[in-house]
């Protein structure tokens, strides 16, 4: 397929990890030759292989793990493109949980749970004693939300059993799951679980692969970002790249064709609400600003954005 590109900038509003700081992200669109498009954007310091490498396979024609979901974005997109329709047409986007950067404070806690928000995701550092006193600090503003937290895999055993004990009994019981404590290793991840850790997995194998080789006992939830792989067994939680708003619809789109039809009492609280933790632009502006727990579906065909990508200058990739 021929494809052309166009780079973007995102500039977050603070710190989105332990392992990312709050620098500016670097992505590309990309358009295929049947009229559809894609987002590719790259995470290196999350394992990913480095966007120039991404993007000198797609022209190679052998595109790594990010250029082959792309390829099926553009290929979805550009169906429902040249059919006149929007992608979202008959589906349900799950709700999202309130995705928070390194550096949220209690009033913008407070602000999410005023526009109906009751789980935040929080992006936590490995300095234990700082962030579970923010943690507590955050909880005590929204007495009824349930967290999420991730480490981001930066954490050892010892120091993932000693951040589970440092938390009062109240706020363990307000823990939806942790995840990525650490990278994954059966015995160590049942040792958590043993303690009582509720664990959710992403990428949490130290290789980068997204399989786990071997299960604990008991129950793990499982993040599914579409930008990197799919999922079609389980009850996962789906979340966006963090990436261009674009993205973020392929992420929305996915988790609504995987829970339209399913029972509402079994479909998670998802990641698809993200937009928010960078500076607005076009795009943005699009899914609206003044976020809630719906994603709001920009209108036109495929994934939408119609005037605004063909407003883009594109360059042969």
């Amino acid at each position: 397929m021929r494809m052309h590109y166009t780079p973007y900038t995102l500039y977050p509003v603070g710190a989105l990890s332990a392992r990312a700081a709050a620098q500016p992200r670097e992505g590309v669109l990309l358009r295929g030759d049947n009229g559809g498009y894609a987002c590719l954007q790259s995470w290196p310091e999350l394992g990913d292989s480095p966007l120039e490498y991404e993007l000198d396979a797609l022209r190679e024609g052998s595109p790594l793990k990010l250029g082959a979901r792309a390829l099926k974005c553009i290929e979805l997109d550009g169906e429902a493109r040249a059919k006149g329709i929007n992608l979202f047409e008959g589906l349900t986007v799950p709700r999202s949980h309130a995705t928070l950067t390194v550096s949220a404070t209690p009033a913008q806690v407070y602000n999410l749970h005023q526009r109906g928000f009751r789980v935040g995701k929080i992006k936590v550092v490995p300095k234990l004693a700082a962030t579970v006193e923010r943690l507590t600090n955050l909880a005590s503003m929204v007495p009824d939300w349930k967290w999420r937290v991730d480490f981001n895999s930066t954490l050892s055993l010892e120091e993932a059993l000693q951040f589970w004990d440092m938390l009062s009994d109240a706020m363990k019981a307000r823990i939806d799951f942790v995840e990525d404590p650490c990278y994954y290793d059966v015995q160590v991840w049942q040792t958590l679980q043993d303690a009582g850790m509720p664990l959710g997995y992403d990428m949490p194998v130290q290789e980068a692969s997204s399989n786990i080789p071997a299960r604990t006992t008991k129950p793990m939830m499982r993040l599914v970002k579409p930008a990197r792989h799919h999922s079609n067994s389980g009850l996962p939680v789906f979340t966006t790249y963090l990436d261009h708003p674009l993205g973020q619809c392929w992420a929305a789109y996915n988790a609504a064709k995987f829970y339209t039809g399913k029972p509402e009492a079994e479909v998670p609280l998802c990641g698809l609400v993200t937009h928010h933790v960078y500076r607005p632009n076009a795009f943005s502006e699009q899914l609206g600003m003044d976020i809630s727990p719906e994603f709001k579906v920009p209108t036109g065909t495929g994934l939408g954005f119609d005037s605004l990508l063909a407003a883009l200058p594109w360059k042969k990739l």
